[in-house]
C-alpha cells in the first residue's frame, strides 16, 4: 500500500493547506500564469512516495523571475515578461511550458471560480482536518489536469480509492469530493464512470438531507429525522423540539463570518450539484436523469462571488423569492449564481418535453396553469409534448428579457469575465438547441451528427413550422460561437463548455451541409473553424476536448467534401448520389424532407407522425398558418 502513503490519514502533524502558504486567495505570483499538462493520461506508472504535492523538488529554484514594475521601454517589459521573447500567446491560452505550482493553488487560480461551492482558501484552512481526509486527494486530481507532468491517473486512483475503499462517511464533505470527482470523471471523458459517481453522490445528498435549508445548520452532517419528518407532506413542527428549534434559530441568524461562509458552502454544494445533475442529463439527453428536477427543495440561493469570496454573506434569498421577482414593485438583487440556476431548471423543462406525462401526472415544475388538461384524454398525447416545449420556449424567452441591466454584460466594470453568468448563457443557448433542433431542419445532415457529447437526435413533430426551429436554434449556435471570443483564457472555463461548443459546432455543420450558402455560408464555416480552435485550446487541459476535437474534424472535412464537389454552393444534395433533388442552393421542399427521412431511416423519427403536421408549414421559405418564413440570399435564415 505505498502508493497510499502521502494520504491525509498518514502524515502526521499535517494540515492539507500548510504547503499553499496562503492568506485569502492563493499566492500565485502576479506574473504567474500555470503550466498546463499536454500528456492528457499522465503518467501513470510513476508510483512516487514523495508526500510533497509539487511536482517539483520543495527547494527548487522558482523558473520565474519577478519583472521589474519600473521599465524606460514598455517592449522590453514585454520581452522580460515573455522571457525576451517577442512570439506572444494568444489570450485564450496562457499556457507556459514550466514546473507547476502547488495543486491546491491550481486548483483555486483555474477551476474555482467555474465550479465555486468549496470554501474560499482563507475559510478552508479553519476547517478540521479530519473532514477533509476524503476531500483533498479529490482536489489534487482535479489541480492536476493544470500542471505539466503531473502524475494525473496516480491522482485519480488515489481520489478513488479514498472515496470508495476507505468508508467515507455519508456528509456533505463527501458529496464535495464526489462532485469534484464525477466533473474529472467527465472531462477525462470517463463519462459512464462520471454518471455513477454523480448517481452516488445525489442518493447520499437526498439521504442527508442536503435539499433542505436546515442541512446548512448542521456543518455537513446529516440533518435529524425529526426534522427530515417534520418537513415531509404530512409532518408537524411540533415534533422538533424547542432546544433543537432555538439552535437552527441562533444558526438561520449567526453574525459569524467564518459560520455564514460554511452555510454558504452548503448551499452551493447542493445547487452545483443541481447543475452537474442536469448538465449531464442535457448532455446524454437523458429525459430521466435529471433527478433533482422533481426533487423537492427548500435551500435558500446563493449570494455573488466576491461576497463568497470575501466572506461578506447577505441574508440569503429564496427561489420562491426569485421566481416572483417580475412581479414586484421595485427591482430586487439576486446573484448571477441565482440565474445560472434557473438556466438549469429550464434545461428540466426541456428534457421533460421529450417524455409524454401519463394521464394521471400533475403538470410539471413552471409548466403554465391548466396544463395538465393536456393530458385528460390519449386523444391529445400528441399534443402534450408541443404544448410543454411552448412552455419551455416561453421560459427561455423569458429568461433573457428579465435580465437585469448589470447582468446583460458578461464582462464587468473590473474587465473580468463573470463566470456563473457565462455558465447561464451557455445553459440558456444549449438548452434552446435541445428543444429546438429535434424540430428543424437540422436534424437532416448530409454526416453524422455523434459525437461524445451530441448523441444522435430523432425528429420530432410539432405544430410550428421548421424553419421557425431552425432559426432559433441556428441562433442559439451563434451565440454559443460568441460566447469563445469573451476576454479570458479558455481553459478556466467549466468543462461542460467543451461539450456545448461542440453542440454549437454540429449545428453549424448541419446547416453547412445544404441549408447556408453564400455569405452565411462563409460565416458558419468561421464559426465552426472558431469552435475547432477553442477545442484545440482546451484539449490541452480536458481530455473529453481532444476526443470530440477529431470527431468535429472528421464530420467537418466530409460536409466540405461535398461542398466542393457541388461546386461550392453549400450543399451537397444535387451531386452526392442520393439520388436527392434540389430547388436551389440551401432549398429542400417539403418532399425532399420527408422522402429523405424515410430512406434513412436512421433518425430516429415517427415519419407517420409527420402526417399530423400542416404540410405548408414543413416547405422550406413558404407561407404557413403562422406567418411567413423566409430563406434569405443564399439560404439563411431571416
Amino acid at each position: 500500500m505505498a502508493r497510499w502513503s502521502w494520504s491525509l490519514g498518514n502524515r502526521p502533524n499535517y494540515h492539507p493547506y500548510r504547503d499553499v502558504r496562503v492568506k485569502g486567495l492563493p499566492r500565485i505570483p502576479a506574473h504567474y500564469t500555470a503550466p498546463v499538462s499536454k500528456d492528457h493520461g499522465g503518467a501513470s506508472n510513476n508510483n512516487n512516495n514523495n508526500n510533497n504535492n509539487n511536482t517539483q523538488p520543495p527547494n527548487a529554484p522558482s523558473p520565474y523571475k519577478p519583472v521589474s514594475s519600473v521599465q524606460s521601454n514598455p517592449l522590453e517589459t514585454l520581452r522580460a515578461y515573455h522571457k525576451n521573447s517577442t512570439q506572444f500567446q494568444a489570450q485564450h491560452e496562457h499556457v507556459p511550458h514550466a514546473p507547476s505550482a502547488n495543486l491546491i493553488q491550481l486548483y483555486y487560480a483555474y477551476f474555482h471560480s467555474s465550479h465555486p461551492f468549496m470554501l474560499p482558501p482563507a475559510y478552508l484552512v479553519k476547517t478540521n482536518v479530519a473532514k477533509l481526509t476524503h476531500l483533498m486527494p479529490v482536489v489534487r486530481y482535479i489541480g492536476s489536469f493544470f500542471a505539466a507532468n503531473a502524475p494525473r491517473d496516480s491522482f485519480r486512483d488515489a481520489a478513488e480509492y479514498t472515496l470508495f475503499r476507505q468508508n467515507a462517511p455519508k456528509n456533505g464533505f463527501t458529496v464535495q469530493a464526489m462532485l469534484l470527482f464525477a466533473i474529472g470523471l467527465h472531462a477525462s471523458n470517463e463519462q459512464e464512470k462520471s454518471a455513477q459517481v454523480k448517481d452516488h453522490a445525489v442518493d447520499i445528498a437526498l439521504e442527508i438531507g442536503m435539499n433542505r435549508e436546515e442541512f446548512s445548520y448542521f456543518g455537513g452532517e446529516p440533518v435529524p429525522d425529526e426534522i427530515m419528518m417534520a418537513g415531509d407532506e404530512n409532518g408537524d413542527i411540533g415534533m422538533i423540539d424547542d432546544q433543537m428549534l432555538h439552535e437552527i434559530n441562533e444558526k438561520r441568524n449567526s453574525q459569524d463570518p467564518v459560520e455564514r461562509v460554511m452555510q454558504e458552502s452548503w448551499r452551493r454544494t447542493w445547487w452545483e450539484l443541481y447543475f452537474l445533475d442536469g448538465i449531464l442529463a442535457g448532455v446524454h439527453q437523458r429525459s430521466d436523469g435529471f433527478r433533482l428536477w422533481l426533487a423537492s427543495c427548500t435551500v435558500p440561493l446563493p449570494c455573488e462571488e466576491m461576497e463568497y469570496n470575501n466572506g461578506r454573506i447577505p441574508d440569503p434569498k429564496s427561489l420562491e423569492e426569485f421566481e416572483d421577482r417580475t412581479f414586484a414593485d421595485e427591482p430586487v438583487s439576486f446573484s448571477s449564481y441565482a440565474y445560472r440556476v434557473e438556466a438549469i431548471r429550464i434545461l428540466g423543462q426541456v428534457l421533460s418535453c421529450s417524455q409524454p406525462l401519463p394521464p394521471t401526472s400533475p403538470p410539471p415544475p413552471n409548466s403554465p396553469p391548466g396544463s395538465s388538461a393536456l393530458q385528460s384524454t390519449s386523444n391529445n398525447v400528441q399534443s402534450i409534448p408541443d404544448g410543454r416545449a411552448d412552455a419551455a420556449d416561453a421560459s427561455l424567452v423569458n429568461w433573457a428579457l428579465h435580465l437585469p441591466d448589470d447582468k446583460k454584460e458578461l464582462v464587468g466594470k473590473d474587465r473580468k469575465v463573470d463566470e456563473m453568468l457565462f455558465q447561464a448563457h451557455m445553459i440558456v443557448y444549449a438548452t434552446s438547441i435541445y428543444l429546438h433542433r429535434p424540430r428543424s431542419h437540422l436534424i437532416v445532415s448530409l454526416v453524422s451528427d455523434e459525437t461524445s457529447c451530441t448523441p444522435t437526435t430523432g425528429y420530432t413533430t410539432s405544430n410550428h413550422p421548421i424553419i421557425f426551429h431552425t432559426s432559433k436554434a441556428v441562433h442559439a449556435a451563434n451565440a454559443i460561437s460568441k460566447l469563445v471570443t469573451l476576454p479570458t483564457p479558455l481553459i478556466k472555463h467549466s468543462p461542460f463548455f467543451t461539450c456545448v461548443l461542440t453542440l454549437a459546432t454540429i449545428v453549424h455543420l448541419s446547416a453547412c451541409s445544404w441549408l447556408l450558402a453564400g455569405d452565411e455560408g462563409f460565416l458558419a464555416k468561421e464559426r465552426i473553424r472558431l469552435g475547432i480552435g477553442a477545442l484545440k485550446t482546451m484539449e490541452v487541459v480536458w481530455g473529453i476536448a481532444g476526443c470530440v476535437l477529431g470527431q468535429v474534424k472528421g464530420a467537418a472535412r466530409e460536409v466540405f467534401r461535398f461542398q466542393k464537389l457541388d461546386g461550392g454552393n453549400g450543399g451537397g444534395w444535387g451531386n452526392d448520389g442520393l439520388g436527392v433533388p434540389t430547388g436551389g442552393a440551401g432549398e429542400m421542399t417539403q418532399e425532399e424532407i420527408l422522402r429523405y427521412i424515410e430512406e434513412e431511416g436512421g433518425l430516429g423519427g415517427d415519419v407517420a407522425g409527420l402526417g399530423d403536421v400542416d404540410p405548408a408549414m414543413m416547405v422550406v421559405g413558404g407561407v404557413g398558418e403562422e406567418g411567413e418564413w423566409e430563406i434569405g440570399a443564399g439560404g439563411g435564415v431571416q
